[in-house]
């Protein structure tokens, strides 16, 4: 929304009744996503004023695409009859996450006012951990009953369907609600109407446990291009379904979760409200981790002070090799965590991802230390014994970048953590090792 236009509703909003058909009439022109934008650049009064304009299911549409430093505020502007219709209009999955976002003040006068079912159907979904197929399903989703044709398929879609958005799978149940197989809406349409129901569906689904982790639903549904994914229970019970749209809010969420890792920052952490206090808790456990390595590279230098005083030219050689070695591993960090984030990566697929950084930076690491090699034999007046141990050691470094680059957020994700988080101390821990390989090699070979 530009600038213009965003004064040109306030503008209304102070006008009150001279401008309301106005900017009724802006509204009903105006998309959800759109009308959720505008509300944040608003000030309180001016977004409540806003929000009550709005009818209700353009209203719910609204308030699950604001951002949840928002959503308390627009709830707590609803009375409790207007609470339970913007309520009613959401979806069950949109509902569970605002509820979940919400104090619990105000998260147990939702729970108050909403309709049985309602509820019931929050509840059931908050079960579920936040980041698990079950904790991002929707309970809303059409199915039919596995004896029926067709034709009698088709009356049973209409009536389950009048109310749930966008599908384009209807599934296939037994009389226990045991999914059998699912079947396109196209191909539903165009069987012959006597045709049972089980010739035409498709047996083999590809379905997720509701405890799955969020990440690898959405590996999965861009591996097979679906646009909505099945939920069941190990018993093989269908519990409802993981949309695109839903995907596409997970992706957004990992990649901007795994952005903060890269730097050492908890995800947590809010943009729109940091908090001093909750952003220093989080920071610095990654940094005294990272001042604890720059410190023991600092003590490596220092047991080869005498090195260092004897050939002084020694310290202008230690940025680079520790430059080229962080880049290394940075570079083999970020091939291993794609694939880490494309396929799950399998414990064979990991060796052989290991060996081949391990291989890359070998034969890089030929290559470069031959230029360093040069470079060093030229500025040091032609001295060809600290010009091979300057190339030796850029050459160990980076297979040893290489190797730690891929291996370290393998063993993170085997062992349950975050991998992106291994870029907070790689580089460190890169030169740590290259001050030592320079320093030692130069203490065996130059004196």
């Amino acid at each position: 929304m530009e600038r213009r236009s965003l004064e040109e509703i306030k503008q209304m909003i102070e006008m009150g009744q001279e401008s309301r058909q106005q900017l009724e009439q802006y509204i009903d022109l105006t998309h959800p996503a759109d009308l959720a934008d505008i509300l944040e650049q608003l000030n309180e009064e001016e977004r409540n004023i806003l929000f009550s304009l709005l009818p209700v299911e353009l209203a719910s549409e609204t308030l699950a695409e604001t951002e949840e430093s928002h959503q308390e505020g627009l709830i707590e502007s609803l009375d409790d009859e207007a609470l339970q219709e913007v309520f009613e209009e959401l979806s069950d999955d949109d509902a569970t996450d605002i509820v979940q976002e919400l104090s619990d003040h105000q998260a147990e006068r939702v729970m108050r006012v909403i309709d049985a079912e309602d509820l019931e159907e929050i509840q059931t979904l908050m079960k579920y951990g936040d980041d698990t197929a079950g904790g991002v399903m929707t309970g809303e989703l059409v199915s039919v009953e596995m004896g029926l044709t067709a034709a009698q398929a088709i009356r049973q879609v209409r009536l389950k369907g009048q109310d749930i958005q966008y599908f384009f799978s209807v599934y296939v149940v037994d009389e226990h609600g045991l999914l059998m197989g699912r079947v396109s809406v196209t191909d539903l349409i165009l069987a012959d109407p006597k045709t049972p129901i089980s010739r035409i569906m498709e047996t083999d689904v590809v379905k997720v446990p509701p405890e799955m982790d969020q990440e690898e639903v959405a590996r999965i549904m861009s591996r097979y291009n679906l646009v909505s994914l099945p939920v069941v229970e190990e018993s093989g019970k269908l519990l409802g379904r993981v949309t695109v749209d839903d995907v596409i809010d997970i992706i957004e969420e990992e990649q901007a979760e795994d952005l903060l890792r890269l730097g050492g920052v908890d995800e947590a952490e809010s943009v729109e409200r940091p908090g001093v206090l909750s952003s220093i808790r989080s920071r610095l456990p990654w940094l005294s981790l990272n001042l604890g390595l720059i410190l023991i590279a600092a003590q490596v230098i220092h047991l080869f002070l005498d090195v260092l005083e004897r050939e002084v030219i020694l310290a202008m050689f230690l940025p680079v090799v520790a430059g080229i070695g962080g880049n290394t591993s940075i570079q083999s960090l970020a091939v291993t965590l794609r694939r880490i984030i494309l396929d799950g990566t399998p414990a064979l697929r990991n060796w052989r991802m290991i060996a081949k950084e391990l291989l890359v930076g070998l034969f890089n690491g030929f290559i470069i230390c031959l230029l360093v090699g040069l470079a060093v034999y030229f500025i040091s007046s032609n001295n060809l014994r600290l010009a091979s141990i300057v190339s030796l050691a850029t050459w160990v470094t980076m297979f040893v970048g290489g190797f730690i680059g891929a291996l370290i957020p393998i063993a993170l994700k085997s062992m349950g953590f975050d991998p992106a988080v291994s870029s907070g101390f790689i580089t460190n821990l890169t030169d740590m090792i290259s001050f030592f390989l320079l320093l030692s090699l130069s203490a065996m070979l130059l004196f």
